[in-house]
C-alpha cells in the first residue's frame, strides 16, 4: 500500500501553471508581433505566424521537460502532435485539439483516483463512496459531476483556490531549504488553521516525521494508508470479539438469576461477612498489589467462579493486545498459561502481570522501553518472572517456619 502514496501534485501543479503561464505569454507576443508586422487582423490568416503559435503550444505538451499530468501518456502525446501537424496544415483546428486534451485529462483524473481510493476512506465527511467508485467506471457522467462527488466526499474549504495558490507559492519559495520546506508541510498538513493546533489522531504520525530528515512526506501518507487498511482487516476480528463478549454477558445473566434462586440454601452455610473482608497479605504488597483477599468456601466453590473472578478483577496488562483476544482459536496449555511478572516493576512496587509466558514474550519488550527506558530482547527476557516463580521464594522468606507448597 505505501508504495501508491499520492505523488507530490503541488510540484505538478506548480510546474503546469508555469508553463501555461509561459505559453500563453509567447503566444500573445507572436499575435502581436504579427499584427504590427504581418498587417492581419487574426493571426489564422497568415500562414507563417500562425503556424509558429501552433508549434509554440505543441511543444508545451509534446516537449514539455517537468513532471506534469501527461508526461507518462505517450499514446496521447502522439496523438495531439499528429493533430498539431493536421492544424499546420489546415487540415484540423484548435477546437479539436482542445477537446483531445480535455478528454484526456479527464481520463487521467479517472485514473488518480482509481489508483489512490484510500483518501477518500479516511475522509471525516460522509462520502457514497459505492457511489463514486461507479460514477469512476461511467464514461457518461461528466468530469463536472465527478468533481463534484469529490467535493462532496473530501469537503470543499472556504477560499480554497487562493489557499492552493497561497500554499504552491510558498512552497516554489522554500523547496530548495529543506527545514523550513518542512515546517510548511507541518503548518499545512498536520495543524489546524490559525489554531496552530495539532489535528485529531495526527499527532504520532507528526512525532514520527519531525524525528527523521529522512522520512519524506509522502511516506508519512503511505503510513496513514496503511495503518487505515490493517484497521479494516481487522474488523471483523473486533466484531467477532465483540459479539463473543455479548454472549457471555447473557451467560453471566443467566447465571446471576440461577444464583439468586439458590442463594437462600447458601445463606445458612456463609462465614461471617467479617471474615471475607481481609487486608492484603504481606506478598500481595511486595508485589506492589493493594487490593483485598478474595476467599472461597470450598474448593468447588473455587472452580466455579475462579475464573470469572479473573476475568472481572484481574485483567492482563497487554490490555487489547493480549493474545487471548488476538489468537483467539489458540489453545493455552498450562505452561503457556502461567502468569508472568515485570520484576523491575515489582522492585518499583507496581504489579504489571502478563496472562502468560507467550503475552509477556510478545509485549514485554515494548513495556520496558515505555515505562523503563530500557527496550531490548534482552532487558524483557531478563525482566520476566513467573508468578509462581516470586510469590514461592517471597512467602518462604517471609515465613522461614512454613512450609510452602503450590497446590496444583
Amino acid at each position: 500500500m505505501a508504495s501508491q502514496v499520492l505523488p507530490e501534485h503541488w510540484s505538478e501543479l506548480n510546474a503546469a501553471r508555469s508553463q501555461r503561464s509561459l505559453c500563453a505569454a509567447d503566444v500573445e507576443k507572436l499575435k502581436t508581433s504579427c499584427a504590427q508586422d504581418c498587417g492581419k487582423k487574426h493571426v489564422a490568416e497568415c500562414k507563417g505566424c500562425y503556424g509558429k503559435v501552433l508549434e509554440r503550444m505543441r511543444k508545451r505538451y509534446v516537449e514539455s521537460q517537468e513532471r506534469e499530468w501527461f508526461s507518462q501518456r505517450r499514446a496521447f502525446l502522439q496523438e495531439l502532435d499528429d493533430l498539431f501537424t493536421d492544424a499546420m496544415a489546415y487540415k484540423g483546428d484548435l477546437q479539436a485539439i482542445e477537446a483531445h486534451i480535455n478528454s484526456e485529462k479527464e481520463a487521467w483524473y479517472r485514473w488518480v483516483i482509481r489508483r489512490h481510493p484510500d483518501f477518500l476512506e479516511v475522509a471525516e465527511h460522509n462520502a457514497p463512496l459505492e457511489e463514486m467508485k461507479e460514477m469512476l467506471g461511467d464514461p457518461d457522467r461528466s468530469r463536472e459531476e465527478l468533481v463534484a462527488m469529490m467535493w462532496q466526499g473530501v469537503g470543499k474549504p472556504e477560499n480554497w483556490s487562493e489557499k492552493v495558490d497561497t500554499f504552491v507559492q510558498k512552497w516554489s519559495e522554500l523547496k530548495d531549504k529543506p527545514a523550513e520546506l518542512k515546517q510548511l508541510y507541518v503548518t499545512e498538513f498536520f495543524k489546524r488553521g490559525s489554531e496552530g493546533a495539532v489535528l485529531d489522531k495526527a499527532q504520532s504520525y507528526l512525532d514520527e516525521y519531525l524525528a527523521s530528515d529522512a522520512l519524506t512526506l509522502e511516506q508519512i501518507v503511505g503510513r496513514i494508508v496503511d495503518d487505515n487498511y490493517r484497521s479494516k482487516s481487522s474488523q471483523g476480528q473486533r466484531d467477532a470479539h465483540t459479539s463473543r463478549l455479548d454472549e457471555l454477558r447473557r451467560a453471566k445473566t443467566a447465571f446471576e438469576q440461577n444464583r439468586k434462586e439458590s442463594k437462600a440454601l447458601l445463606r445458612q452455610t456463609q462465614a461471617k461477612s467479617e471474615l471475607y473482608d481481609l487486608p492484603p497479605c504481606a506478598t500481595i504488597v511486595q508485589m506492589g498489589g493493594s487490593g483485598k483477599l478474595t476467599v472461597y468456601c470450598s474448593e468447588d466453590c473455587y472452580h466455579k467462579g475462579q475464573e470469572e473472578h479473573i476475568g472481572k478483577q484481574h485483567d492482563c496488562s497487554a490490555g487489547e493486545q493480549c493474545i487471548q483476544l488476538k489468537d483467539e482459536d489458540t489453545e493455552m496449555t498450562d505452561d503457556t498459561t502461567q502468569a508472568v511478572l515485570c520484576k523491575q516493576c515489582i522492585g518499583d512496587k507496581r504489579a504489571t502481570v502478563y496472562c502468560s509466558q507467550r503475552c509477556a514474550s510478545e509485549r514485554l519488550e515494548a513495556h520496558m522501553r515505555q515505562a523503563h527506558g530500557a527496550g531490548s530482547a534482552a532487558d524483557a527476557t531478563s525482566a520476566a518472572v513467573s508468578i509462581s516463580g516470586f510469590v514461592g521464594p517471597t512467602l518462604e522468606k517471609e515465613n522461614p517456619t512454613l512450609k510452602i507448597e503450590q497446590v496444583r
